[in-house]
């Protein structure tokens, strides 16, 4: 069952073109356009380059304009250009006061542009790139600053995050906007910011949080890349018979092919005459998924060619020596395949050398054009035949951290694409990669073997600039309410169920479902489970286009594709109500083109929705244990009362105060051993403990238990709704100090902090840290719980985690107990970190000065080393994070020796993906189903 939410505007006089016929129907329903706008402007905001373009709104005839950007060449001079390079550079000390005087906008550090795009070639670590890929990764958290990817150049305090990234190229061209145009501000325009077809309802959210932050409109809309150039193809042919001549006589399908720096991206449009107009009916039919496959990856690929004549054979360059190696294959692509030459030309290539004299040796190496041509048609735009798929493997290209396609080849994943798809009649060729003409041929070449018949080309002229071109041109057909594409969800979305113990799908929102259509799922004995945190999985799919709304099929890998989970808590307030509740779903696509869904009692007595949300922090593991609460309101109530009563009264000879005995007595009451509690019972436990704070100046004896008691309750510090808050409660143990500031509390208080560390964010694992650095530095023997919490801290600037590193190293030479420093410096090391971003990983060569300081040890004798290099040498396939080969060959043959299984040493040999269910492990178990089917 579906409800359209949608106002149809009545045809105005001035409408040349309004289709209201079924066969156009998604052109019957507008977004909610303003009146008093004079410009639709028009954003592609690309993982390379961006560029902005704009309509003038006075009449629906007008062409779109390119918006010339200025920006800096060199800190001295301003130039104008079409595209603005998506890349940000931060200036050092002396650039930013040789900039201050002429700058245009004091309201960041960063650069962005060619200036910035020249700077990635000289000081690739000040350079943050490629955010647009980032925003993409639902692996790592979008939110957190960790760009520039890997730079040791840059203090963690001053990185940026993807979103900030891109919202302050956004930022930027928004303010360019106002300087040229200040009577008619930016943020009183039509907006239209473009983004690959691919993008799910995550990456397309987080967009439109960068365009926030960017200080954007409420009213900014997203439209498709693939569409937005089919757009500015149909304005350089808005006249009927220039169109036509063109496109099959009556009708057809057109292939968008659109490869720009980071992704690459495939759309099918069936193209038809309509009755009673000269302009055709168009339909999107078909989007690829999404693939992080484009120019970076070329860039990456004539970089891993190179490194043997820079490295040596078999050996990897690391570091910044790798960085500035791409940067400048980067710079020798574009050089390339800027014109045709001669095969045999050669392009020199130079590298600085490693260590700080000035006089380094600098390392060179040429390529000649055959060579990347070679890469480029063979290794991107292979030939294949019509039912090729692409390769499926676990090594891929990571750079950067990004999850680059398992398969370099594009032909492949666009033969898989079409399968089952009708033929493409003509082409339209798009994105920077695509310059060419080789690739361009080949691909048309190639797509007419596999049909058996050869498709048109399509001109376009400017593959960099249509996308933008087209965005404004959009926001113009808009606001004069004409005919547009008919283009709904580009793929289907499913949510997880679970009927029996076993998973299946739930269709949510079809594939081609048009915005602000709300469709309603309803099933007898699909239920929400109740008054307890949960998740609901969702996935999305682009094969499945017959499923409609409410449709149960079987969850099968490879067909679908998972999103981000979704989370909410379900309460009601009746304390009898049963643990589940009956529901239905409603689903539907905003204005924006965003996914609203929500679970709405089907309960008569109970009217209540609950709106789910999707968890876009990769690094919070949810955690809660299947055991149901099934604990009686007055059974809670005596708990919490004993928790009271025993922290509100003088010490009792009796009945002393410990948290051992408190503890037991508190499993006696509610019948059930502590391991057992799930996490809903013990924060309920916590509020009641929380209002004891005051009590710890009582004695020693009520401080040590509540911090006992306090880091049992709260731990890992994270993973529960509202545990933000309750560390914030916490805190205030640390900002009063403690009562009792004997070894014995200093002891407990360490211990607490250890366990709720993943809790902690930045600045406050690092004022722990701050506070507690001059006992590391200055006692003989520190206490063992303070190096271990130490070594928790995952979140502490480089600075002080590689201070604490040489400082331990060299402690435990001389130390009678060594095994603190030693499980403090794996966690230090290690590779993946247990609650911190892939960000948090120190550089490798504090391992190499880790080994070469502890290899003469005997570590069979000393089990706690093994696992310090288990740690810190795991490869992650991260070139800035892996060590050297022949080191981890040299640490795998000494663990080999101290009788170390081979299942963990093939974790330094080989690249083993750390699952999220092992990290889980780590603190508990992974939340439950949400829906449940009876």
């Amino acid at each position: 069952m579906m409800r359209n939410r949608h106002k149809l505007y009545r045809r105005g006089p001035d409408v040349k073109q309004f289709c209201e016929s079924r066969s156009s129907g998604a052109n019957a329903f507008f977004w909610h356009v303003r009146q008093d706008h004079k410009f639709s402007i028009g954003i592609d905001l690309g993982t390379t380059n961006c560029a902005m373009s704009y309509v003038a709104l006075d009449s629906p005839e007008a062409q779109s304009e390119v918006f010339p950007i200025p920006q800096w060449e060199s800190p001295d001079r301003l130039a104008e250009s079409t595209t603005l390079p998506s890349f940000l550079y931060l200036p050092t000390d002396a650039e930013a006061a040789q900039l201050s005087a002429t700058r245009q906008s004091s309201d960041a550090a960063w650069l962005c542009g060619r200036f910035a795009r020249r700077r990635a070639g000289e000081t690739p670590g000040r350079v943050a790139h490629s955010a647009k890929s980032w925003l993409g990764h639902h692996a790592v958290d979008r939110t957190a600053a960790f760009l520039p990817w890997g730079s040791e150049e840059i203090p963690h305090d001053r990185k940026i995050s993807p979103i900030r990234a891109s919202a302050l190229l956004l930022n930027y061209l928004r303010g360019a906007w106002d300087s040229r145009f200040p009577e008619s501000p930016f943020d009183s325009q039509e907006i239209t910011i473009t983004v690959p077809a691919s993008f799910d309802a995550v990456a397309q959210r987080l967009t439109l949080d960068a365009a926030a932050e960017a200080g954007f409109p409420k009213s900014v809309r997203l439209l498709e890349e693939p569409q937005a150039a089919f757009y500015r193809w149909l304005e350089a042919h808005a006249d009927p018979a220039a169109l036509w001549s063109q496109l099959p006589e009556n009708g057809g399908n057109v292939l968008v092919i659109d490869i720009g720096g980071g992704t690459s991206d495939f759309s099918l449009f069936e193209v038809s005459r309509q009755s009673g107009s000269p302009l055709p009916a168009i339909r999107r039919v078909a989007v690829s998924d999404h693939l992080l496959l484009g120019g970076d990856n070329i860039d990456l690929a004539i970089a891993h060619t190179m490194e043997p004549r820079f490295a040596g054979k078999g050996e990897t360059l690391h570091g910044s020596q790798w960085q500035d190696l791409v940067a400048r294959c980067r710079d020798l692509k574009e050089l390339c395949l800027a014109t045709d030459g001669d095969p045999a030309e050669e392009f020199p290539v130079s590298l600085p050398g490693r260590g700080s004299n000035l006089f380094a040796q600098t390392l060179s190496a040429r390529m000649a054009r055959s060579e990347i041509l070679s890469i480029l048609l063979d290794g991107f735009y292979p030939e294949c035949p019509a039912d090729a798929r692409p390769v499926e493997a676990e090594a891929a290209l990571k750079e950067w951290g990004l999850p680059y396609a398992a398969d370099s080849a594009v032909t492949r994943y666009l033969a898989n694409f079409l399968r089952d798809l009708p033929p493409a009649d003509a082409l339209l060729f798009n994105g920077g990669s695509l310059y060419p003409a080789a690739l361009r041929s080949r691909i048309q070449r190639q797509i007419g073997e596999w049909q058996n018949s050869q498709p048109h080309v399509l001109e376009n002229p400017e593959p960099d600039l249509a996308v933008a071109r087209g965005a404004a041109k959009f926001g113009s057909i808009l606001h004069h309410r004409s005919a547009r594409i008919q283009a709904g969800a580009p793929r289907s979305i499913y949510l997880e169920v679970h009927q029996g113990g076993k998973p299946s799908l739930v269709c949510i929102l079809p594939r081609g479902a048009e915005p602000e259509v709300e469709f309603q799922i309803t099933h007898p004995g699909l239920e929400l489970r109740l008054n307890r945190p949960v998740r609901f999985q969702t996935y999305y799919s682009t094969r499945h286009d017959k499923d409609k709304a409410g449709a149960l099929v079987p969850l099968k890998p490879g067909d679908f594709h998972k999103l981000p989970p979704l989370q909410t808590t379900a309460r009601l307030a009746d304390p009898t109500a049963a643990d589940r509740l009956p529901v239905h779903l409603t689903a539907m696509l905003t204005e924006l083109g965003l996914l609203h869904l929500e679970c709405v009692s089907a309960d008569p007595a109970i009217d209540q929705v609950w709106p789910l949300a999707f968890n876009l922090r990769a690094d919070e593991i949810s955690v809660l244990t299947e055991t149901a609460p099934g604990i009686p309101e007055e059974t809670l109530t005596t708990a919490k009362q004993r928790i009271v009563s025993q922290f509100s009264a003088h010490l009792d000879p009796a009945d002393p105060l410990t948290a051992a005995r408190l503890l037991k007595s508190l499993e006696t009451i509610l019948g059930s051993p502590k391991n057992e509690w799930n996490l809903m019972l013990i924060r309920s436990l916590w509020t009641t403990l929380k209002r004891c704070i005051p009590c710890r100046a009582n004695s020693v004896e009520h401080e040590e238990a509540l911090l006992i008691l306090a880091g049992f309750l709260l731990r890992p510090g994270f993973g529960a709704e509202l545990d933000p808050a309750r560390i914030d409660d916490l805190w205030t143990l640390h900002t009063l100090g403690l009562a009792h500031p004997g070894k014995q509390i200093q002891l407990q208080q360490h211990i607490l902090w250890r366990r709720l560390s993943g809790g902690l964010d930045r600045q406050r694992q690092q004022s722990l840290i701050d506070s507690e650095l001059p006992k590391l530095r200055q006692q003989k023997s520190p206490p063992a719980e303070l190096i271990r919490l130490a070594g928790s801290l995952e979140r502490i600037d480089p600075a002080t985690k590689t201070e604490l590193i040489d400082l331990f190293l060299a402690k435990s030479a001389t130390a009678a107990y060594a095994a603190p420093y030693f499980v403090s410096l794996g966690l230090l090391l290690n590779r993946t970190p247990l609650y911190a971003g892939s960000e948090a990983v120190v550089t490798p060569d504090l391992v190499v000065r880790a080994f070469e300081a502890l290899q003469d040890l005997d570590w069979k004798a000393t089990p706690d080393l093994a696992e310090l290099f288990l740690r810190a040498a795991r490869v992650t396939d991260h070139r800035t994070h892996d060590l050297p080969r022949t080191l981890r060959q040299e640490i795998a043959r000494k663990l080999e020796a101290s009788g170390i299984p081979p299942f963990k040493i093939s974790r330094i040999e080989q690249f083993i993906p750390l699952e999220r269910a092992d990290q889980a492990n780590l603190y508990g178990e992974s939340l439950p189903p949400g829906l449940l089917l009876a």
